[in-house]
């Protein structure tokens, strides 16, 4: 049995029955059949026949050199040899390099080599295997691991299973992409629902076209809305023939522009593909008739064309089938055209086309049927004469035109022809062709002619009217002298009227007594209100009508207001009142004038038109009243003006009109018991003495105030101050007037005139309200702001400290009052205390040449730089600089002084922009301003220069300091005046004063050496300007 299966190759099978015999040479058998396996490269079996000999590590190296590391895993697995970590890592290894990746990531798996399992995995696109890795391992990775999976399945073709992975992955886009490509079309719609609005709309639009493709329109719009493109479904429903649809979703989603412009463009597709009835509803639809319109004209679709137009553009019906009436003429098609000339009521274009065309009998077919038969007969005239001569006339006799012929040739002009005819066939027809030939040759102005034919004709009377109506009077005499005498009077009446029309009265009547017609002479003179004339004429020509006349003059004078006596208007208003015609009566007094009757006649006539309004015409009284009242006030009657708008309940009119007159006793009168009118009549009477400069009225009614007002408008100040003084008004009262006087003198602009302002304050008082203060600023700043040589024209000195004190007793009282003053006053005070201070000073310093007084002159000039709002500054930094100079303070000098030069610099410019204020930046006690001088402060021009020179010569010494110390540096020298600090100031010099040199005298602080030097030299106190002796 054994050699049989030996015999056969079935080597295993000998060795088992070797095996289950004990044959001894079975071990021997089983080791050369190995190598038997071994040596023909058969090592699956032998591994096969390792492995039931469970020589597992044998066969599973077997497996693996015969490249079967498959079965060599599934041996490891079968006997559970995963302890042998080198033996599991060469079959994971083997298995990879076979490409079994999901075998190897298994093997790594149970090595616990999670990584290189995973990586196995994916390279074995064993994704399952990997994601549950993954999770368990690996959480970070799952949703990458699950892109990756959904993109295997793609490039697989199994596109709908990669959708939930990309779900998974959160790839909604590739998840979408995945849906659209397997066709899930509403899976994909469900997911776009996710996206972003602007993402979304490009996939709305690829489901919406599917669903368009597939014929399921209704879904289609629904994705199209959604795609944010309505205009894509409008065109899908237009090329579908969907037009209630596609018109309803238009106008819901589009701008109607856009629905045009989106239907046009569809008509104008369809017209591309021929379907013209499509494309005029698209057209329609937009209200874009004229499109469709101009459409079938180019397709020459000419009815439908004409349709359109009658429906849309009525207006232009006639002209349309005129042009096609036109164009299909030109293009020989007759019948058609004649069709449009009479669409549009030109059937004589009609005519003429078949005349042109020598198609007569058309011709007159055309013209009889829309014409009538008086138009056939032109039509057959027309061919007649184009037959000319014999033939016509046989043509016309034949068709029995004669007469209508001969009618026809006068309207047209053709009288030459209608004489033809009318001699030839119809002689009883010549004196109405001549008579319409003469007024043929009339209206051509061939006046010559036209009455030779009227003459021919057996008119003379038209020619008479002719020439009368050219106003060719001799052709006209000529014609009826010679034709009809009976109408030679008529020519001159004509003739005379015309001469009234041009007011040649005279010529006129000559031609009327000519016509014997003295009458119409009359009348023409009556319309013309010629009286004179008229009456003239009536004595020579018809005195029977002579008083008539007359009476017709008096009374058209009077009616006119023109004329007339005072009995003349009187007996005309009663004539209308005798006939109850009131109005009429009324209009008739009315009519008197004040440049025909003297005043006191017109106010009787006028009060009989107030009289009969009051009485008989009450709709016209109040507008009779008026008026009267007007007139009366023109003539100087205000008087009865005003009670007879009292007798009218105008109580309030009446006392203006008396007012106005000057009637004062009328008018209190008037407003007697009418508490405000006697007010304001009592008020009137004041201004009315007033604006009379009446101020003796004035003081008889006890307006003390009113007539001193007068005296104040008309300056004469100085019976103002004696009436005051005799009236002894208050000072209040004083003050006021003081202040006005003050504000005139200011306004005058004289500089003497300032002086005379303190003067009056200082005599009369100062007013402390506030509506005064800026005429204190005005007042200081002016008496201040004067140039040096302004300052010697007067007392300055005197004027200064007079105005010091002023506002001192201003201040003082002001205090008093309302516990405080403005600040205002306080500048301005403080201002001309440091100014007079700077001046007793420098005077005094002149005098003694005491260098301490010179040097008290310094710190007052520098201090009154502070005041440069109120002080001219170009004055304040001269003084100081010039003061700084004659006390050999140099260095201050020369940056005082240097301001200076840069301020007259400016003025001269006009403009104080260029000024730089570095130097002064930081002296905190001088303000800066740009408020340019109106004026120099020196307006000796070598003055300011001598200046400039000095500045120039300073500049160039190196041991003169041009620039200013810090504050810190100035304390205790010239220059701690420049700067601000908490110190008390010295009511002398404005410098700050340490607290072991206060001196506190009459209730202000001063720098005890300071003061003492001052009043040692005026004996008085500076503040107070009282006694005073030094305090040692």
């Amino acid at each position: 049995a054994i050699k049989m299966y030996q015999t056969v190759h079935q080597f295993d099978e000998a060795i088992v029955v070797a095996e289950s015999r004990s044959h001894p040479k079975s071990q021997e058998m089983r080791d050369e059949y190995l190598r038997h396996l071994l040596e023909t490269r058969q090592e699956e079996k032998a591994a096969e026949l390792k492995e039931k000999e469970n020589d597992y590590e044998r066969a599973i190296d077997l497996y693996l050199k015969g490249g079967l590391p498959a079965k060599a895993a599934n041996v490891i697995k079968s006997h559970n040899m995963t302890n042998n970590s080198h033996l599991v890592e060469r079959v994971a290894t083997a298995l990879a390099s076979s490409g079994l990746h999901d075998r190897a990531g298994e093997f790594y798996e149970m090595m616990d080599q999670l990584q290189r399992a995973l990586d196995s995995y994916l390279k074995g696109n064993a994704y399952r295997q990997a994601v549950e890795l993954a999770r368990r391992h690996f959480g970070s990775q799952v949703v990458s691991l699950q892109e990756q999976w959904g993109d295997y399945l793609v490039s697989s073709k199994q596109v709908d299973m990669a959708i939930n992975h990309y779900i998974e992955a959160n790839c909604s886009t590739k998840a979408i992409e995945a849906a659209l490509n397997s066709r899930q079309w509403l899976k994909a719609a469900q997911l776009v629902e996710y996206l972003d609005a602007d993402k979304r709309k490009a996939y709305f639009k690829r489901i919406a076209q599917h669903f368009e493709e597939s014929e399921q329109l209704e879904e289609a719009e629904k994705f199209y809305k959604l795609a944010g493109s309505p205009q894509l479904a409008v065109k899908m429903y237009t090329e579908n023939n969907q037009w209630e649809k596609a018109h309803q979703l238009a106008i819901t989603f589009m701008t109607e522009r856009e629905v045009a412009m989106l239907y046009i463009s569809q008509a104008e597709r369809m017209i591309g593909l021929g379907k013209l009835k499509e494309a005029e509803r698209l057209f329609l639809a937009v209200k874009e008739p004229d499109l469709a319109i101009n459409m079938y004209k180019k397709q020459r679709k000419y009815d439908s064309m004409v349709r359109l137009v009658a429906q849309y553009r009525k207006e232009l019906l006639k002209e349309t089938h005129l042009f096609l009436a036109q164009h299909l003429e030109s293009e020989g098609n007759l019948r058609e055209a004649e069709h449009h000339y009479c669409e549009a009521g030109e059937w004589l274009s009609a005519v003429n086309m078949y005349r042109s065309n020598n198609m007569w009998d058309e011709a007159i077919r055309v013209a009889k049927i829309y014409g009538g038969v008086n138009a056939s007969k032109r039509v057959a005239y027309a061919w007649a004469l184009a037959l000319g001569g014999e033939a016509g006339a046989k043509l016309l006799t034949k068709l029995g035109l004669i007469d209508p012929a001969i009618d026809y040739a006068m309207e047209s002009g053709a009288f030459d022809h209608a004489f033809e005819l009318a001699r030839s066939s119809l002689q009883s027809k010549l004196p109405d062709i001549h008579l319409k030939h003469a007024l043929y040759l009339e209206d051509e102005e061939k006046y010559p002619e036209a009455e030779d034919e009227f003459i021919n004709a057996q008119k003379p009377r038209e020619a008479i009217d002719m020439y009368v109506h050219q106003q060719d009077w001799v052709n006209a005499m000529r014609v009826a002298e010679t034709y009809d005498p009976s109408a030679v009077a008529d020519v001159y009446v004509y003739e005379a009227r015309a001469c009234a029309d041009q007011k040649r009265y005279a010529r006129a009547e000559e031609l009327f007594l000519a016509a014997s017609k003295p009458e119409l002479a009359l009348t023409m003179y009556k319309e013309a209100q010629m009286w004179s004339e008229a009456l003239e004429l009536t004595t020579q020509h018809l005195p029977h009508k002579l008083g008539e006349v007359n009476m017709a003059y008096q009374a058209a004078q009077a009616s006119r207001g023109t004329g007339g006596t005072k009995t003349d208007f009187l007996a005309n208003g009663r004539m209308w009142e005798n006939s109850k015609q009131w109005s009429n009566a009324v209009d008739a007094y009315l009519n008197a004038r004040k440049d025909v009757l003297p005043p006191d006649e017109l106010e009787e006539i006028w009060e009989c038109a107030v009289r009969v309004a009051r009485t008989e015409c009450r709709v016209r009284y109040p507008e009779v009243v008026m008026e009267v009242t007007r007139r009366l006030r023109d003539v100087r009657r205000h008087e009865t003006a005003a009670e007879i708008l009292r007798e009218a309940q105008q109580i309030e009119a009446a006392v203006d009109c008396a007012m106005d007159g000057e009637c004062w006793d009328k008018a209190r009168e008037l407003a007697q018991g009418q508490g405000m009118l006697q007010e304001r009549v009592q008020k009137a009477y004041e201004s009315y003495l007033m604006s009379r400069n009446n101020t003796a009225g004035l003081m008889e009614m006890g307006h003390t105030d009113a007539a001193l007002d007068v005296y104040a408008k008309n300056r004469d100040w100085e019976k103002l101050w004696a009436q005051a003084d005799k009236s002894e008004v208050g000072q209040d009262v004083l003050a006021k007037y003081a202040a006005i006087r003050v504000k005139q003198l200011l306004s005058d602009g004289v500089n003497a005139g300032l002086d005379d302002a303190v003067v009056t304050l200082q005599t009369y008082g100062a007013p402390e309200h506030e509506e005064y203060y800026e005429m204190y600023a005005n007042l200081t700043k002016a008496i201040l702001g004067r140039s040096q040589e302004q300052e010697n024209e007067v007392d300055q000195s005197e004027t200064l400290g007079m105005l010091r004190n002023i506002f001192m007793r201003l201040t003082t009282n002001i205090r008093l009052s309302y516990g405080q003053c403005d600040p205002v006053l306080e500048q301005l005070l403080m201002a001309c205390h440091y100014m007079n201070v700077f001046r007793t000073c420098t005077a005094e310093f002149r005098k003694s040449k005491n260098p301490d007084i010179g040097t008290l002159a310094n710190k007052t000039a520098i201090t009154l730089l502070r005041y440069n709002s109120v002080i001219p500054v170009d004055k304040c930094f001269y003084l100081a600089g010039m003061s700084c100079k004659e006390q050999n303070e140099v260095n201050l000098a020369f940056v005082l002084l240097n301001r200076y030069v840069d301020w007259t610099e400016a003025i001269d410019e006009g403009d104080s922009s260029g000024i730089d204020n570095s130097d002064f930046a930081s002296a905190s006690n001088v303000p800066f301003t740009e408020v340019l001088p109106g004026q120099h402060y020196l307006s000796d021009e070598d003055l300011r220069e001598e200046a400039r020179e000095w500045v120039l010569s300073v500049c160039m010494d190196d041991n003169v300091n041009q620039t200013l110390p810090d504050e810190g540096g100035a304390q205790g020298t010239i220059y701690a005046g420049l700067y601000m600090c908490d110190l008390q100031t010295c009511i002398v010099t404005g410098f700050p004063i340490a607290p072991r040199d206060e001196l506190r005298m009459n209730k202000v602080v001063a720098n005890k050496k300071d003061w003492n030097l001052l009043v040692s030299k005026t004996k008085k106190c500076p503040w107070t300007e009282e006694k005073e002796s030094p305090q040692w």
